[in-house]
């Protein structure tokens, strides 16, 4: 297998250009004392490592270019490039069709055999070409040569003549005069030239691995790096604070000099574009890239670092520095502006920002998260403050009635539960957050279960789910967990309230979907469906094709093709086991099935997922459960 061309950057990029800059020297050395005095390295065409900035070769020429001070000569001598060599290929313009003629093979016997090569050219020259080889790594060839063994004469320049017939670039009386200056060295001169060029072959390979050594430590560091500015992101947003000086030399570790005392929350979603062309595991896929991007691009300003929350969904941590609360304003404006300007460039269009309020105290950035999600969540502009409002003490009922509100009326409950948290999580210190965070929490999701289930709500369903998230509050380690905790609890009651006031055929549609998820798409039939609903099977299909615009045949149909694109990203199933646990009867029907809603083959979308179109209907519109439904669905209370 190839191995992998070191990638040079930054002081790597220049540490390789001091060790070619020792190689020029070492060609101007041959030039002054050396019979045979052009050299060339040649790199491997795929392997130029500082390409587009440099050329693919270093020569004689070049360094004396380079390195000789103007006005001055390092050597009374000539040009070590050979007058004669120069007109035979037309001074590089026709060198394809003669010099190249002898080389190229030359230099792929180099490469496959891993030896020097001592050759005669097309016109009778002898040449040299040595490979540099790193760790079985062929990196380039040495070139030198274009010298004579014998002393020229009138029956080689024949021969000379005889190779160039038919080049009519070449004056044949000016070839001749060069020919008669070729340099003429003797065999144990030559031998002493190549043990030479082997010799600096093996140092330019030595360079290459110090180079790939370096090159790995610093992709470790780099790594390292990244995954301790990951881990203090989440230790701020967890608000796991433990001890203070271990957080400033973590801090310390990864570059920032102070702590973030702001919280600023991107929250992105892709373009329409994107949507129509894109399944929703390429969309996550999308999120994931920006949320890579937006990392790095916060390593520019001092004191930031950023986390990926959810899908679509980054927590940048900061501290600028402002002569006043104005500049510093400024600044965080023309941060979030420059980064959302980086974003939309990648094709995302909706992005926001939401900005917090000042918090100097590490232990109080899990609030100033929710003031900016509460910020994004009220504001419409791209950019949005958090603005406190005037101190007053409020009774937790009156708290929590905005986000009762919303879940009754099917309002925006996310933005209700942001502003409710972002107000109401006490702050106090490390110690008493949690335990505080935790009775409060705890007593808001049995009040608002005792307020669902007074309009008319299964109370058995209400209190096994209040139970089993309150279990988790009271097990959870951290006031980012008990808040999620929370906000899953008003998701799963607005959705309890959507099916408790939904039309009857709408409620045996969230039936179908919620047996099917609880079951499992890959086993469950429609007469099982029917039987577990006390329908008859016709019925069922009937009324779930009313209901929804596809029948239920098709709907299992796409919810077993979305459970194989989840086990086709999986390297350890082949195509057979995929179509076997996602409840096809054979490999064969499941392409064809998967083809014609997928429009590729099962192996195409393992190979390349993001690539490919979503499930459409007749019409040619992207298709969910979620959107059959959306128009059906009645309002509520």
């Amino acid at each position: 297998m190839r191995k992998q061309k070191v990638v040079l950057a930054g002081t790597l990029k220049q540490e390789f250009q001091k060790d070619l800059e020792l190689f020029k020297y070492f060609l101007l050395l041959l030039n002054n004392s050396s019979p045979i005095r052009n050299v060339e390295l040649m790199w491997v065409d795929e392997l130029d490592p500082q390409k587009p900035k440099f050329k693919e070769r270093v020569s004689t020429c070049d360094a004396l270019v380079q390195l000789q001070p103007a006005g001055t000569m390092l050597s009374n001598r000539n040009s070590p490039s050979t007058l004669f060599c120069d007109l035979v290929h037309g001074f590089g313009a026709h060198e394809e069709e003669t010099c190249a003629l002898s080389d190229v093979p030359a230099k792929q016997k180099c490469q496959a055999t891993g030896c020097s090569q001592v050759y005669a050219c097309h016109v009778g020259l002898t040449d040299i070409a040595v490979p540099v080889i790193c760790d079985g790594q062929y990196l380039g060839t040495l070139f030198s040569g274009q010298v004579l063994v014998e002393p020229p004469n009138p029956a080689g320049f024949e021969k000379v003549k005889d190779a160039l017939q038919g080049q009519p670039h070449i004056d044949f009386r000016t070839l001749e005069a060069a020919y008669y200056r070729v340099p003429v060295v003797d065999p144990a001169q030559l031998t002493e030239m190549l043990r030479v060029l082997e010799l600096f072959a093996r140092y330019i390979a030595n360079s290459w691995k110090r180079l790939e050594i370096m090159s790995d430590f610093q992709t470790m560091r780099e790594r390292e790096v990244t995954l301790n500015r990951k881990e203090l992101a989440a230790i701020l947003l967890l608000g796991e604070i433990g001890d203070r000086r271990e957080l400033n030399n973590l801090a310390t570790n990864v570059g920032l000099r102070r702590l973030p005392d702001r919280v600023l929350v991107l929250r992105m979603k892709p373009g329409p574009e994107t949507t129509e062309l894109q399944p929703q595991i390429a969309n996550n896929v999308a999120m994931s890239r920006m949320a890579h991007m937006v990392e790095d691009l916060c390593q520019n300003w001092t004191n930031t670092l950023a986390i990926s929350v959810r899908p679509g969904e980054i927590c940048i941590f900061t501290h600028q520095e402002g002569r006043n609360p104005s500049h510093g304003r400024i600044r965080l404006q023309e941060m979030a502006e420059s980064i959302l300007m980086a974003v939309k460039a990648q094709g995302i269009s909706a992005a926001r920002f939401g900005i917090s309020g000042l918090h100097s105290n590490p232990e109080e950035l899990l609030r100033a998260f929710h003031e900016a999600c509460a910020a994004l969540d009220n504001g419409k502009l791209p950019v949005n403050f958090f603005e406190e409002a005037a101190p007053q003490q409020s009774h937790p009922t009156q708290l929590l009635t905005p986000v009762v509100q919303a879940i009754q009326q099917g309002g925006k409950v996310d933005a209700a539960v942001r502003e409710f948290l972002a107000r109401a999580i006490p702050v106090n210190g490390p110690s008493s957050q949690v335990q505080q965070a935790r009775g409060f929490i705890t007593w808001s999701m049995e009040h608002l279960a005792l307020e669902m289930i007074n309009i008319g709500m299964d109370a058995k369903t209400v209190t096994a789910k209040k139970e089993q998230l309150v279990r988790e509050v009271l097990n959870t380690p951290s006031p980012f967990s008990i808040c999620e905790s929370f906000r899953k609890f008003t998701e799963f009651l607005q959705q309890q309230v959507a099916w408790t006031f939904s039309q009857k055929e709408n409620k045996i549609v969230h039936a179908v979907a919620q047996l099917v998820e609880e079951r499992g798409a890959a086993n469950i039939t429609i007469q099982q469906l029917a039987e577990a609903l006390h329908v008859s099977s016709g019925h069922l299909s009937r009324i779930y094709s009313r209901t929804t615009g596809m029948t239920l045949e098709e709907y299992l149909i796409r919810q077993r093709i979305e459970l194989a694109k989840r086990m086709l990203l999986d390297p350890r199933l082949n195509v057979a086991e995929v179509a076997e646990l996602s409840g096809f009867c054979n490999p064969a029907y499941f392409a064809s099935v998967f083809k014609k809603y997928v429009h590729c083959t099962p192996r195409e979308f393992a190979n390349t997922p993001c690539v490919w179109k979503p499930m459409t209907q007749a019409g040619g519109n992207p298709v969910s459960l979620v959107s059959a439904l959306a128009d059906s669905e009645t309002s509520i209370i």
